[in-house]
This record gives C-alpha cells, sequence and structure tokens, in this order.
C-alpha cells in the first residue's frame, strides 16, 4: 500500500492556504495534488492540530491454524476446499466459523498446494517442498 504524501509536503500546502495564496482546487495544481486532499489537509490542521497521515489499518488475524489444516487433512486426505473447510468448522461455534476463502488463504500461507481438480472443485495437494518454492521465483 502507498504511503502517502510526504508531512512537508503537506505542511506546505496547509501553510499556503492559511497564507492565502489561493482556493482549494489552485493550490491542487500548483502543488500536483488532489484538491480532497488539500481539503482534508487543511480539516487535519484545524481540528487536530497536524496534518500527519492515520495509521494503517489492521484487519483480523486468521483463526486457522497450521495444526487445523494438518487435523483436517487427516480426516480428509483428499479433500476439497468445502471439504476441508466443513471439517475445520466442525468442532468450532457458530461464531467462530470461517469462510472457504479463509482456508484457502491459510493454506497458502502454510505452503500448500491447491488445484482445480476436472470436475471444477478445488482440491488440497500437499505441501510445496523449499527448494522447488526457491526456484520457482
Amino acid at each position: 500500500m502507498v504511503d502517502g504524501h510526504p508531512v512537508a509536503l503537506r505542511e506546505r500546502v496547509v501553510a499556503a492556504y492559511e497564507a492565502g495564496k489561493g482556493t482549494y482546487p489552485e493550490l491542487a495544481e500548483l502543488f500536483g495534488v488532489g484538491e480532497a486532499s488539500v481539503n482534508r489537509w487543511v480539516w487535519l490542521k484545524r481540528k487536530l492540530g497536524h496534518v500527519s497521515p492515520k495509521a494503517a489499518g489492521g484487519g483480523r488475524r486468521s483463526t486457522i491454524t497450521l495444526h487445523d489444516i494438518e487435523q483436517g487433512l487427516a480426516a480428509c486426505p483428499d479433500a476439497t476446499a468445502h471439504e476441508l473447510t466443513a471439517e475445520i468448522n466442525r468442532p468450532r461455534s457458530r461464531r467462530d466459523r470461517i469462510h472457504v476463502s479463509s482456508t484457502k488463504r491459510a493454506l497458502a500461507r502454510h505452503g500448500f498446494v491447491v488445484k482445480k481438480s476436472g470436475d471444477g472443485h478445488w482440491r488440497v495437494c500437499g505441501r510445496t517442498s523449499r527448494s522447488s518454492a526457491r526456484t520457482s521465483r
């Protein structure tokens, strides 16, 4: 993700606006930024006293562990992604259940290969070896 405009640029734009050197559209064109950015930076300076960017958002960490995946594959060795998800969800409470897309991301994160079979279902094929993962990059 892009870090955004430097704080020094933001401060120069706000200082120019406060000095009356132009309107939002004029300053946006002069500094090569968006008009909405000028508006937002002036608002930030007035409300918060600074123009520093906000911290990046986080998201939620996955609750699927390697142990969960291995247990699911032990119960269903040639499982599709949907079958593996159902197996991982079996001991979980309703609110802790996961979606098949989360399972696929967890499989990729832990180095498992997921292939699509002839019938159109995604099947878990096994883990990649470290040497083949390095040579393919």
